[in-house]
């Protein structure tokens, strides 16, 4: 009987120590901070839809959708070329115009890069 006893207990340390260093290897974060960014613009553009326009008509939707994409491709404007892709850069934002809050006043290749 204690021999049972013995073996269950060291099945189940066994158990549990096979599954502490599952979990320990285990990159559980993986693609999580690409999802959260996406998952947040997507929500923030699906909800500024549905604010702008009350409900959500496909004409409406798409031209709202146009906007958006010109917008966020605006934000660029005077520095829409030569920008180089996952490269850190120093941006200095200064004040918008109108209902622009921010533009970008100047953009250099933070040091250390290239």
């Amino acid at each position: 009987m204690w021999s049972r006893v013995v073996a269950v207990v060291a099945g189940a340390a066994l158990a549990a120590g096979g599954f502490a260093l599952g979990r320990g290897t285990a990159d559980t974060h993986a693609g999580h901070d690409a999802g959260v960014r996406e998952g947040h613009a997507a929500g923030l553009q699906e909800g500024r839809a549905l604010q702008a326009t009350g409900s959500s008509p496909r004409t409406i939707r798409a031209a709202f959708d146009a906007g958006y994409a010109a917008g966020a491709n605006d934000v660029f404007g005077g520095f829409d070329g030569g920008w180089s892709l996952s490269e850190p850069y120093v941006v200095t934002l200064a004040r918008g115009n109108g209902a622009v809050t921010y533009r970008i006043d100047s953009r250099r290749l933070a040091r250390g890069s290239r």
